[in-house]
């Protein structure tokens, strides 16, 4: 069963879409957004198989929206279905399964829904071996720092070695000098008062390893330090933006679903 989010602000060809795809008996929708920030929040929370996007919506267009989930450390698979057709090459740079046009031929927009499926299905057939792959390479990595941690005694973490691309050197970052920790394209990113470094850490293995530093994870694409939250904006959907000091400019969303962690720790 693929489990899909479909982000649609038309309600009328959302409701129709859901409609057909779970009259396949192949997909499960588990959430339907009107809107492509809303759509990015339910990737974050739901860790769909595969997102449904419209092109032209509200705060986030579906193209923007794919730029950013295609970019993450596990993306989902994007399909788009517009109104638009003149779109459809940026779609498929972006990799994109599949782009299906609107239509008022009920059937006939079934039929290529179908196809579409069927494309998904070989998309995610073909992703599958190499997302176990990874997966068992990042499990065989925690289990090994696990075992260095006890045999030295379950100590913290009192540095992160980072590569220096400048110098061509290994720097030894201090964790408490960390603001955030950021997934930016494929890198993970390590944010200090001074500098970025770009490192080979995943942010799992961070959050992991500096949970007792007092860091949170802020989304999916995020950890903050408690230490330098200035202040909190509330957005009002249970989410909050963290305005963070020594980083000017620099803003986090918290998103919904781990908002309760990060307000238990202050």
């Amino acid at each position: 069963m693929i489990r899909a989010v479909i982000a649609d602000d038309e309600p009328t060809f959302a409701k129709l879409l859901k409609r057909i795809l779970e009259d396949t008996d192949r997909v499960q929708v588990v959430r339907v957004v009107s809107d492509g920030a809303e759509a990015v929040e339910a990737w974050e929370e739901e860790s769909p198989d595969v997102l449904f996007l419209d092109i032209e919506m509200p705060k986030l267009g579906g193209v923007e929206v794919a730029e950013m989930v295609l970019n993450s450390e596990d993306p989902p698979v994007v399909a788009f279905i517009s109104g638009h057709d003149e779109y459809a090459a940026k779609a498929f740079e972006l990799d994109a399964v599949d782009y299906v046009v609107k239509q008022t031929d009920t059937q006939a927009l079934r039929d290529r829904i179908e196809e579409m499926l069927d494309r998904i299905g070989r998309a995610l057939e073909q992703r599958q071996p190499a997302v176990e792959e990874l997966r068992a390479r990042i499990n065989a990595i925690s289990t090994k720092l696990e075992t260095l941690e006890s045999q030295a005694g379950g100590t913290r973490v009192r540095w992160l070695p980072v590569k220096d691309y400048d110098e061509g050197t290994v720097r030894l970052v201090d964790p408490e000098t960390v603001i955030c920790v950021e997934r930016k394209d494929r890198r993970v990113v390590l944010r200090t008062a001074e500098s970025e470094w770009p490192t080979y850490y995943t942010l799992d293995s961070l959050e992991e390893r500096l949970g007792d530093r007092g860091f949170v994870r802020a989304n999916r694409s995020a950890l903050i330090n408690v230490a330098y939250i200035e202040h909190l904006i509330p957005n009002g959907d249970g989410s909050y933006d963290v305005v963070l000091r020594e980083a000017e400019g620099l803003v986090v969303t918290v998103s919904r679903s781990r908002s309760k962690e990060l307000l238990s720790s202050l």
